[in-house]
């Protein structure tokens, strides 16, 4: 992903003496400028359909893993066309023909660059939760408030605010139903602030039980006192709350099982779940929605062992965690390189806006510019410095322990089996949603589907192909490129 133009051709000059060095042939290009926090680019989305609709498969030529995808989804969409991609800075080739242990540290670079990116937004987060502890609403207005741009707080909304109250007063008499109350605050004009559209009933619903309308509120499962206004008075709250208590059925809660959600039937396809029979034994069996399904019961001592056997599958020998450890080291020396160039280029930039806003200023006391003027680009430029004062916050605070990731996933990798039979069932299961994507359960065989990156280590496992040479002549590679960047 390029960041800046001013570099992008020194990058692509790289690319291309790649290419002209292994005899490829360069036939589309895609350049993304998107954030690749989430899925979903636009240019990344348009690479994907174009490697779907070519044949054979071409090459994807791109600087480093973190400038093709930061998020899982991305790193699967890839490896499930099976496309040949060339990190070049990395001076890497991952392809099916890639050792196990190759694709394993190159699963853990996309973990490490997802790491970074989920850092970055901590950082924007714990600059919330200290506005929140300071008492002031850290997002967008709820409904009966408004946002106050001057100030930078909520206060009540002078249209909505008296409209919220009545179905507060309204609601408390106990005398309708959540039903007939959406129907009430339709009748009285109360809509969405943003979209203008009637409320529906779950809105509704939150909205009488949000505490923001006694002056508190809840933010990332604490509550906080805040400094606004209340909306209405904390007897007439609580009176609306008893209405909803006693509106509400107790509802019978059935026992957890460990491994329940976790595996489904092999020769039906529904869950597995579970019961207890003679008021200590758990059996597992299929529920059966689809008809009778004969594949049996199966006590959870028996099934224990048997996930314990698919945990244990992704162990390492010490030749192999050697191995990975010396590829993290260079995966930490990489990571902070980046991120220390990213904090340089972000200074840069704010003293280059900052001298262009002094000098607009000499010159508007010189009346070289007029006014308007002034003004108008004033403001653009002290948004961007604010802008970039809170990304340098951010990236100044963010941990640079990218290797932390990494060394978590080896230590589980080196002792998963003897760890997941220590413990507890609510760790097991813990630890088995975190290997495991899918699992099938079928006369008493498990059929698991590992998630990545340990799907490489199984495959390396198997095949005992973990650390042996593999023929790396340039006339072998393909001959057709992308270029994504």
């Amino acid at each position: 992903m390029t960041q800046r133009p001013a570099r992008e051709g020194r990058r692509w000059c790289t690319r291309r003496e790649h290419a002209r060095t292994r005899g490829l042939q360069i036939i589309g290009e895609f350049t993304d400028i998107e954030t690749a926090k989430r899925s979903g680019r636009t240019k990344f989305s348009d690479l994907i359909a174009f490697l779907r609709n070519t044949t054979p498969r071409p090459v994807v030529l791109v600087e480093k893993t973190d400038r093709l995808y930061r998020n899982l989804k991305d790193y699967a969409l890839l490896d499930d066309l099976g496309v040949e991609i060339h990190l070049v800075k990395e001076g890497t080739v991952i392809s099916e023909e890639s050792r196990s242990s190759e694709k394993f540290v190159h699963g853990i670079k996309v973990l490490v660059a997802k790491q970074y990116v989920d850092n970055l937004g901590e950082e924007a987060s714990k600059g919330l939760r200290e506005k929140a502890e300071q008492g002031h609403w850290p997002s967008v207005a709820p409904i009966g408030y408004r946002n106050n741009r001057e100030t930078k707080r909520i206060e009540i909304d002078p249209e909505r605010g008296p409209l919220v109250r009545q179905l507060f007063e309204k609601y408390a008499t106990g005398g309708v139903t959540l039903k007939e109350l959406t129907g009430y605050a339709r009748g009285i004009g109360l809509t969405h602030p943003r979209s203008g559209r009637p409320l529906v009933k779950s809105e509704i619903h939150r909205l009488l039980h949000n505490p923001v309308s006694i002056g508190e509120f809840d933010w990332k499962g604490r509550r906080y006192q805040g400094a606004h206004d209340p909306l209405v008075s904390r007897q007439l709250w609580e009176r609306t709350q008893e209405v909803f208590a006693d509106a509400n059925r107790p509802r019978y809660t059935q026992h957890r099982f460990a491994f329940t959600g976790l595996l489904t039937c092999g020769a039906c396809g529904c869950a597995i779940t579970a019961e207890r029979r003679k008021g200590r034994y758990v059996y597992y069996h299929c529920t059966g929605g689809r008809g009778a399904c004969r594949s049996g019961y199966l006590r959870e001592a028996a099934l224990t062992a048997l996930l314990a056997d698919i945990v244990g599958r992704i162990q390492l020998t010490p030749e192999q965690a050697d191995w990975i450890a010396t590829a993290l080291k260079e995966i930490q020396a990489d990571k902070e390189r980046e991120h220390r160039r990213a904090v340089r280029l972000q200074q840069q930039r704010y003293q280059t806006v900052q001298q262009t806003l002094d000098r607009a200023y000499e010159d508007r006391l010189a009346r070289k510019i007029s006014e308007d003027l002034w003004l108008r680009r004033s403001r653009e430029w002290e948004l961007e410095l604010s802008q970039l004062r809170t990304d340098l916050q951010r990236r100044e605070t963010a941990s640079t322990r990218y290797m932390l990731v990494g060394s978590q996933i080896l230590e589980l990798a080196k002792g998963a089996k003897s760890l997941f039979l220590r413990q507890d069932p609510t760790e097991q299961r813990r630890l088995l949603k975190t290997l495991l994507s899918n699992c099938t359960l079928q006369a008493g065989t498990l059929c698991p589907t590992y998630r990545k990156p340990f799907d490489a280590l199984v495959k390396g496992n198997e095949t005992e192909d973990w650390l042996g040479r593999r023929d790396s002549n340039p006339n072998n590679l393909l001959q057709r490129q992308v270029s994504y960047r």
